[in-house]
């Protein structure tokens, strides 16, 4: 048996003990847990007896918690926020998130920017953002995320969301600070800022300028970042031009965050594509974000 049970009066002492410690007025206890102030008094009475020490001191401006009733209100604080959230969790009633697993570029640079919109208009809707460096399955604890896959790919509870198609990007600053490279070949004149991915195959710049028609001999990383989002970031600090990605850059090309220094695009045959782990139709709140999504990405598809 638990000893607590000899330690306090009641579990109902400790609930008075509670609302009278945090509200630091017998007054606002008693109307909190409907009782009569006289109630409150005569139960945290009773329950200084049964510790053997004064919780409060009583004076004209009302009730100060002494140091023994601060040490024991800093646990009562803590331990009942952790049986509500538990229980919470447990009984299906506390904060529901939909969670959308996205790489770090998307999260960073096309998520971030636009949810706090989203939240704005639908405040009974909570995001939770998981930034991953590869592909999640969505499962129980992943609701939505977005693959890059053949053009032709076909599964249930997906959407077609955009073609892959990769272009050259840098600061307006960059610009102002370099000569603007006049075609594919005058890209090794410049800094490259390069990167590869461990868990997801993106095109490299030697790749995209062959593809573009031009000579990749001479292109020689120097530094090569592991992950798109940094490349992105050293472009948007000035650094040098970096391969942008036609949905993870399209609000920093649209805010003129960064630019195209070159009109030259190659459009690969895969896309992006939007999942979720079950049937929108069976859950509201998903689908409200999976319409939102479409509609943020609409113009990609145009």
């Amino acid at each position: 048996m638990s000893k607590l049970r000899d330690l306090v009066p009641s579990t109902h002492s400790l609930f008075v003990f509670e609302a009278a410690a945090r509200t630091l007025s017998f007054k606002r206890a008693a109307s909190e847990l409907n009782v009569t102030q006289p109630s409150v008094s005569h139960s945290i009475k009773m329950f200084e007896k049964h510790c053997g020490t004064g919780l409060f001191v009583r004076d004209n401006r009302g009730v100060q918690l002494t140091e023994a009733g601060r040490q024991l209100y800093d646990e009562v604080r803590v331990g009942f926020r952790r049986l509500e959230q538990r229980l919470e969790a447990i009984s299906g009633r506390g904060t529901q998130y939909i969670t959308f697993a996205a790489s770090t570029s998307l999260a960073a640079h096309w998520l971030a920017p636009q949810l706090y919109d989203f939240q704005a208009e639908h405040p009974d809707i909570r995001i939770k953002v998981v930034a991953t460096d590869r592909d999640i399955d969505p499962d129980h604890e992943v609701d939505v995320t977005v693959w890059v896959r053949p053009r032709d790919f076909e599964r249930a509870n997906s959407w077609f969301v955009c073609d892959e198609i990769i272009f050259p990007v840098c600061s307006p600053a960059y610009l102002l600070s370099h000569p603007a490279p006049q075609g594919v070949d005058d890209l090794v004149h410049h800094q490259l800022i390069h990167s590869s991915d461990a868990y997801r195959k993106r095109m490299d710049w030697s790749e995209w300028v062959e593809l573009a028609g031009g000579d990749a001999s001479e292109i020689k990383p120097n530094i090569v970042f592991n992950d798109s989002q940094l490349t992105l970031q050293a472009a948007l600090a000035g650094e040098g031009i970096a391969l942008g990605w036609s949905l993870t850059a399209q609000q920093l090309v649209k805010n003129r965050l960064l630019v195209r220094p070159l009109p030259t695009e190659i459009k690969t045959e895969r896309a992006f594509f939007l999942l979720t782990s079950d049937d929108v139709s069976k859950n509201k709140r998903c689908k409200v974000l999976v319409d939102w999504f479409l509609a943020q990405s609409e113009e990609l598809r145009l």
